[in-house]
């Protein structure tokens, strides 16, 4: 990676967008190897006339919303929003959006970050707060991550375009890996999308946004580098050693590095992606996680 950079805003455009460009600040690391970061321009998008989005010297984003503001393109049926529409697109290789996100409480069905582009629908993914003080694979009960209210949670989502697979990782853990929705022209935003049944009022913080870019496969083999606090700033630091390298029955909570082994059903598996075990991610669900030996 040749250069670190993070977002800082600027004056606005009519029609609710601004645009904004990138300034220099110390290193971070991204998810994987061979990452160059991109010094993308974005706009704001914004409820016409009115002002729900700021940004202050250091690049910490502040968004917000009330259920009853207006949508942005009224001859639309997408909701109210306040967010950021970076202007990198790609068709293909692989890219990564990194940032820490702090969630209002209360926030409710409301997208915090999103790669859009699909061919069966609007977006390959999306990430949305839930009622129930998580972050969900869309609205669906699926969740990326509990608790997330009022703490700073770093979020970094890999799309391998070449392969239709979006990776996701919570602190710096990798928690759920999705199809993507078809070939089609990408780009990531984040902020706040409002969708039917939306808290009444949403505030979500955003900070040191980063994207990445590099030609094939995005999936990492190894463990990753770095862990962050969830209750506090996000601090980088070595990642824990596994519980366990024997093999002991898979278990639910127990973090599993690249080549350990376990058993499930009667059956021996070996990892393949380091990552703390979750009820739904078992060997024979997984073929991500684990291979069968």
């Amino acid at each position: 990676m040749k250069r670190r950079t993070f977002i800082i805003g600027s004056a606005g455009l009519a029609g609710g967008a601004a645009a904004a460009s990138w300034a220099a600040m110390p290193a971070t690391a991204a998810i994987g190897s061979g990452w160059t970061e991109v010094s993308a321009d974005y706009k704001v998008h914004q409820p016409t006339g009115l002002t729900r989005h700021t940004v202050d010297g250091t690049g910490l984003h502040h968004f917000w919303l009330n259920d009853t503001d207006p949508v942005l393109w009224p001859d639309s049926s997408s909701g109210p929003r306040s967010e950021i529409r970076f202007l990198d697109e790609y068709t293909s290789g692989s890219a990564q959006f990194e940032a820490d996100i702090k969630v209002g409480t209360g926030a409710h069905r409301v997208c915090v970050m999103q790669v859009f582009g699909g061919a069966t629908a609007a977006t390959a993914f999306m990430a949305l707060a839930m009622n129930s003080d998580s972050i969900n694979y869309y609205d669906s009960a699926t969740k990326l991550h509990s608790p997330v209210y009022e703490r700073w949670t770093r979020l970094n989502v890999v799309h391998d375009a070449d392969a239709g697979k979006v990776h996701v990782y919570v602190n710096g853990q990798l928690r759920n890996t999705f199809n993507d929705r078809g070939n089609n022209t990408h780009y990531f935003k984040c902020g706040i999308y409002g969708r039917t049944g939306m808290s009444q009022r949403t505030d979500v913080q955003i900070k040191n946004i980063r994207l990445y870019r590099k030609n094939g496969g995005a999936a990492p083999t190894t463990a990753p580098t770095t862990t962050v606090s969830p209750t506090s700033s996000p601090t980088r630091g070595t990642t824990p050693p596994p519980t366990s390298t024997a093999a002991a029955a898979w278990t639910a909570g127990r973090s599993y590095a690249v080549g350990n082994r376990a058993t499930y059903g009667g059956l021996l598996y070996s990892c393949l992606q380091a990552h703390t075990a979750q009820t739904g991610w078992e060997p024979p669900s997984a073929p991500a996680l684990w291979k069968s030996v």
